[in-house]
């Protein structure tokens, strides 16, 4: 099979683009052919999804250049990730798609974000839905990160459709994590991008919190939390470090992160607290991060979170509550995870190797089947990667 990959991948660096280039360089070895046509629109972490003027210029040239490579070569389909629910994404895709895909036998689309379908029903106008279903609808192949994140493929009627869990390489090989040392303050860790909806503020106000119920000073806390990654704002810069300036102890900002201080941060926390409730949200690469460093996660229910965690998992919160938090951070300090249990969850489910081979027999499946199938006929659905027991 040849794929033809219209994707960005890094720079900027967040867990789409990544998951991008595994792809890239991943599926050759699994008898998949790929070629890249690059979809450099981000210019920062910030900057993804946000309308600039420049982007549109970029979108356009990444159409053509598709278009003209599909005209080259033979290529079974085309490999395209759609627009979470924001009105400039969905245009890109409007634009892109026209381009490409008629160029194209064939269309496989993989939903790295969510959000979509709620937003054409209530949002978007009628000529904004007609057009999405259009340029979006009946693809020969919807590919979502979790069974939680169905609606948005199949609201375009695709003709297959196959759950396939994110995984990633691992970080962190014959890890183990060394026993919490006694008189420390518990060590959250919240990673990534650093904004409200992604729950930095209700984690920062769970501390507190948790530090009142435990009857420690901001001086000598019995929970700190580190949080790494860029600010979605400048307002939410301001906010948080107005905040870590009253209480330091409890805390603090280290900027984005990477390699040996990433590893660090990861292998001497505590706990993973990403209480999200970002709407845009899929399946975060920071929890499968987190799992592969046997590290405990406190989050939210929310997407496709409680399928990347292991069955009946305590220390998930209904919304991002501080005070639902803090419950979790108490218990969590009196009853630490099982040592080995949540790498051991790692290493079944979410491997970059399971992923590339579950991903290369969805792909699989399409090529062997016929993509003239009549409109009305249903999608066929299929799961890969996920336990019976799930």
């Amino acid at each position: 099979m040849k794929l033809l990959v219209l994707a960005q991948t890094p720079p900027p660096l967040h867990g789409q683009s990544l998951m991008v280039q595994a792809l890239l360089d991943g599926l050759p070895a699994r008898q998949i052919a790929v070629a890249h046509v690059p979809l450099a629109l981000s210019r920062d972490a910030a900057d993804i999804g946000r309308w600039r003027p420049g982007k549109a210029l970029a979108t356009l040239r990444a159409g053509l250049h598709a278009r003209r490579v599909a005209r080259q070569e033979n290529y079974d389909a085309l490999y395209y990730i759609p627009a979470p629910g924001k009105r400039g994404a969905l245009w890109r895709d409007l634009l892109v798609l026209s381009l490409a895909r008629p160029a194209c036998p064939r269309l496989v689309l993989h939903w790295h974000a969510s959000g979509l379908g709620a937003w054409l029903d209530n949002h978007a106008a009628a000529p904004e839905r007609r057009l999405a279903l259009s340029r979006l609808g009946r693809a020969d192949l919807a590919i979502v990160l979790g069974e939680a994140l169905r609606d948005d493929a199949a609201r375009f009627a695709p003709r297959q459709l196959a759950v396939v869990p994110n995984g990633i390489a691992d970080p962190c090989p014959d890890f183990v994590r060394a026993p919490a040392t006694a008189g420390q303050p518990l060590r959250a860790l919240f990673l990534g991008l650093c904004s409200a909806e992604k729950g930095l503020f209700a984690a920062a106000e769970a501390m507190l919190l948790a530090n009142r119920r435990a009857g420690a000073s901001p001086a000598a806390p019995a929970f700190a939390l580190t949080a790494a990654g860029a600010f979605a704002s400048a307002a939410e810069s301001r906010r948080f470090r107005e905040l870590a300036a009253l209480t330091p102890k409890v805390l603090r900002h280290v900027g984005v992160v990477s390699g040996a201080t990433k590893h660090t941060l990861l292998a001497e926390s505590d706990c993973l607290c990403f209480p999200t409730a970002y709407p845009h949200e899929a399946q975060p690469l920071v929890v499968l991060e987190a799992l592969a460093y046997d590290l405990p996660v406190i989050a939210t229910r929310w997407r496709a979170i409680p399928e990347s965690l292991p069955a009946d998992y305590p220390h998930l919160v209904a919304t991002p509550s501080p005070e639902a938090i803090a419950d979790r951070l108490l218990a969590l300090a009196s009853s630490p995870s099982v040592p080995g249990t949540l790498r051991s969850h790692f290493l079944t489910h979410h491997t970059a190797d399971r992923w590339l081979d579950n991903l290369a027999a969805a792909l699989a499946q399409l090529a062997h089947t016929q993509s003239g199938r009549p409109a009305g006929e249903p999608a066929q659905s299929g799961t890969h990667g996920i336990p019976a027991s799930r």
